[in-house]
């Protein structure tokens, strides 16, 4: 179980990785927004605009997926089994929860995950 300490410091790093999200996704709208067919930039470089927008897209989404994750990690820091993971059972180690807070599962069981789907 992890101390309020411990608790106190995860709290504050998940708070400054939702704030860098936000900054990243306010970023990444500017750069999703639309073309304008009448635009003078030609026809190769509308659709190398359009291809980079849809990638710009994809990592939006990504980010406000990732965002949320934080959210609800942050609404359930309180609770008893919050750091344990709920495939194992067993503590997710600080150096783990420091790094990815919003992922919510042990390496090991990360990995045996990955493993299984080959």
């Amino acid at each position: 179980m992890l101390t309020d300490s411990q608790r106190g410091e995860i709290r504050q790093i998940i708070v400054e990785m939702i704030a860098e999200v936000d900054e990243e996704v306010v970023a990444m709208k500017e750069q999703t927004q639309p073309v304008a067919p009448d635009s003078s930039i030609g026809r190769l470089s509308r659709m190398d605009n359009l291809v980079n927008k849809e990638t710009v897209q994809l990592a939006l989404d990504e980010a406000m997926k990732r965002r949320n994750r934080l959210r609800e990690k942050l609404g359930r820091i309180d609770e008893a089994d919050f750091g344990r993971c709920p495939m194992c059972q067993e503590m997710i180690p600080m150096e783990r929860l420091r790094v990815a807070p919003d992922r919510g599962v042990c390496v090991k069981c990360l990995n045996n995950a990955k493993a299984s789907k080959r």
